[in-house]
């Protein structure tokens, strides 16, 4: 038998990449002339007006396509009719494709935030999405990245989903970043938040998802805990606030514990943790590096969790 190409540059798309319109290699140029790729997916069913949009970062090492192909989000992009963009980091910007989230000043991973930013802006106007659902994702320094975007563009964003990612603002070069990954942080964390993020982003809030193997060796599982403290109190969450805790799938290859801290009756902060994954992303596409089969399906959890957010124009 053969096998269907893995893409085409533009049309319809193999079945990994779901049954809608995958355009693999785009461009956009912000108004600093800075340049940035991306591939786009928009659902077989997709309505004229008023989508929602999902933006999903990448981990090292990785590009927009096996990224795609390993978490299976375009797929979940059918069923619930939103548009996913996956901006593609440069390798002349950084030679392993990683988002500078280790060195968050405004000429590294700043400027990268910033320029994703004005690519969601563009995307929205050009094809007319719903504003107040758009949500950004990432695995890894796609994480810390799609955090970056979150923090510093906080009326942008509606929903934050971090998988795999190291604690926010403890890192600013590469070196510590690497250390950030396996020790997390010993500095109090909410300077550390206030020190990436607009201040405004304390005032509009951001509900946010956090996943996390609990046997990854590259992001030690700490981080994930501490990413969640970071987020309660960006969130303006007491840190007496009771946690609502189950644990799924017990006894399964798919277990986690799932901790929960709402506002009223809505989740504003999950943690995921996640017991037989290692570093990648928990329930995809295993012979796509960094993607997990064992794990619940990470894309379906994120995407479940962003449909219950909106962020209301003040």
């Amino acid at each position: 038998t053969t096998r269907p190409a893995a893409h085409s540059a533009t049309g319809v798309a193999a079945p990994s990449l779901g049954s809608g319109r995958w355009e693999a290699s785009r461009q956009f140029t912000d108004a600093h002339g800075r340049g940035l790729s991306f591939a786009r997916y928009t659902p077989l069913a997709a309505p004229r007006q008023g989508m929602p949009l999902v933006v999903m970062l990448h981990g090292c090492r990785q590009t927009a396509l096996a990224f795609a192909r390993g978490s299976r989000m375009n797929q979940w992009a059918d069923a619930g009719g939103f548009m996913v963009l996956y901006p593609q980091q440069s390798m002349t910007r950084q030679v392993q494709r990683c988002w500078r989230w280790f060195q968050p000043d405004a000429q590294h991973g700043g400027a990268e935030a910033d320029l994703i930013a004005a690519l969601i802006q563009a995307e929205v106007a050009r094809h007319g999405l719903d504003p107040e659902r758009v949500y950004i994702a990432g695995l890894s320094a796609g994480a810390s990245m799609a955090a970056l975007v979150a923090l510093r563009h906080p009326a942008l964003i509606a929903a934050l989903a971090m998988h795999s990612g190291p604690v926010l603002g403890d890192a600013h070069n590469a070196a510590a970043g690497l250390n950030t990954m396996r020790r997390g942080s010993v500095k109090p964390l909410l300077p550390l938040l206030q020190g990436v993020a607009d201040p405004a982003a304390f005032a509009l809030g951001m509900p946010a998802m956090i996943l996390q193997g609990q046997m990854d060796p590259a992001v030690a599982p700490r981080n994930a805990r501490q990413l969640f403290e970071q987020f309660r109190a960006l969130n303006g969450l007491a840190a007496d606030e009771p946690t609502v805790e189950r644990v799924l799938g017990l006894g399964t290859e798919k277990a986690y514990r799932r901790v929960d801290l709402l506002r009223g009756r809505k989740i504003v902060l999950r943690l995921c943790e996640i017991t037989r994954v290692e570093h990648g992303w928990s329930g995809g596409d295993a012979s796509v590096r960094y993607h997990a089969r064992s794990g619940p399906d990470a894309s379906a959890l994120i995407w479940r969790f962003f449909q219950g957010q909106r962020r209301v124009a003040a």
